[in-house]
């Protein structure tokens, strides 16, 4: 039973959340669905103020696996243009990171402040707080995919099937997840065996964790919206850099641990990353493409 967090925006069943946190997808209810920003209008407004890498497009029609990767953002002429063609176009398009613009970065916090209560213990432990917006036709299909953050996926209008599953073991999990932190993508070359579904339709979401395989097909209506606010936890983001310590080791020849197995392990390849990163003023090397991994 869905429990309403001070008559906000998001109605979730916060023991629910804190006991699939970083494990299970579950569904979760909003009222953000009417929101002005939020329609195709406001959308094709901000696809012009955004820089061009951070518009993606894409066929409706992609396959379910795609394990070659996808399409790179950017390169959409006239991208509010391009919005308002979707519902005729046959094609799906991503607004990376539109927090960038202040209005929608006002969204998102609003949103995640009724949500971090439940998933932090402290305020310090909600961070990178990121949102992405996609705009799909009828039918339109993303393949089989890991995203790295906390994701809570809300249907603004239209429908769409969410499909979330597992990996089998870790020996399957770990060449997938230090491939995308070692600057690869993130598509899946198998579907996994058994995945929740989730009709989504708007005013309805799912929360999606870490590293989950995961793959969307829309309905029929002409037009879907869907808004991903998403979020890193001090944990998830441990996880994260040791990840990509382990991919830097392993192109040295060396055989880490896999991240996840030692809290202890993880915490110190982490602060070494960090440490090292910082010296060598590296940037991320992981992809953050959306074709490559279909929400």
């Amino acid at each position: 039973m869905a429990v309403d967090q001070g008559g906000g925006m998001i109605d979730v069943d916060a023991t629910g959340l804190r006991s699939v946190l970083d494990l299970r997808s579950m569904g979760v209810r909003h009222r953000v669905a009417d929101h002005p920003l939020l329609t195709l209008e406001a959308l094709a407004e901000l696809a012009d103020r955004l820089p061009p890498h951070a518009i993606e497009r894409n066929p409706d029609d992609l396959p379910l696996l795609l394990p070659a990767g996808g399409n790179p953002p950017g390169g959409v002429a006239a991208p509010g243009a391009a919005v308002r063609a979707v519902p005729r176009a046959r094609s799906w398009i991503v607004l990376w990171h539109v927090e960038r613009d202040p209005a929608y970065r006002r969204l998102l916090d609003d949103l995640l402040d009724e949500v971090e209560p439940i998933v932090s213990r402290d305020r310090r432990d909600m961070r990178r707080r990121e949102a992405f917006v996609f705009i799909s036709s009828a039918r339109a299909r993303t393949p089989v995919h890991i995203d790295p953050e906390h994701n809570l996926l809300l249907q603004i209008t239209g429908s769409k099937l969410v499909r979330v599953g597992a990996f089998a073991t870790e020996a399957e999990a770990q060449p997938v997840i230090e491939r995308y932190y070692d600057g690869g993508h993130r598509n899946l070359e198998v579907c996994p065996a058994e995945a929740a579904e989730f009709a989504l339709e708007k005013g309805v979401g799912v929360y999606i964790p870490p590293m989950a395989p995961h793959w969307v097909e829309n309905g029929d209506a002409p037009l879907s919206i869907a808004l991903s606010i998403t979020f890193r936890t001090r944990a998830s983001q441990r996880r994260e850099h040791a990840c990509e310590a382990n991919a830097r080791l392993r192109r040295l020849g060396l055989h880490p641990r896999p991240a996840g197995r030692s809290g202890v392990a993880d915490a110190a390849k982490a602060s070494a990353w960090r440490r090292y990163r910082a010296l060598r003023m590296l940037p991320r090397t992981f992809s953050t493409r959306v074709s490559e991994v279909p929400r």
